[in-house]
């Protein structure tokens, strides 16, 4: 099975991603992990898209992230359910305050700073990438999951 993850900043990809891989042992790849290194400067694509492409070359994969530039037409061609993570916008603030928390313990730079804050409350949400999604949904329908709050998300997991 090939899954794409996509939705909002703090919206829950990574964990429902890790959820869905436990359960179905499938590999999962976070896009975070390998565009940013720990001090949150981008990794040039010249090394990442080649990870991506051989990701994907596998016959099982859950790819979590956004970043329409690693091959994104592809991810939606080549998955089997495309779920986005729509929920409302200060569950998402409020998760991405705690992942803060937790990331710091992994060695990580604050990456809670002002373009984030904006990024997490509006740019993520902007006319443009709303609109991409609704395309996108309405491109692969069938084959599209959206979830818009803490209890469709779990009542997803519950049928995992």
């Amino acid at each position: 099975m090939k899954i794409a993850v996509l939705g909002y900043a703090g919206s829950g990809k990574t964990y429902l991603s890790d959820y869905i891989a436990e359960k179905k042992n499938i590999p999962v790849l976070h896009l975070d992990d390998i565009k940013w290194d720990k001090e949150w400067k981008p990794i040039d694509d010249s090394v990442v898209l080649p990870q991506v492409a051989e990701f994907m070359a596998q016959n099982d994969w859950i790819i979590d992230g956004y970043y329409k530039y690693l091959m994104i037409d592809e991810r939606f061609e080549k998955a089997d359910k495309i779920i986005f993570l729509l929920l409302p916008r200060f569950t998402c603030f409020f998760r991405a305050l705690k992942r803060t928390k937790s990331r710091r313990q992994e060695g990580y730079k604050n990456d809670f700073n002002w373009w984030f804050f904006k990024f997490a409350l509006y740019g993520c949400r902007n006319k443009e990438r709303r609109k991409y999604y609704s395309q996108i949904a309405e491109k692969y329908k069938d084959k599209t999951i959206i979830l818009k709050t803490k209890q469709q998300v779990d009542e997803f997991m519950r049928s995992i």
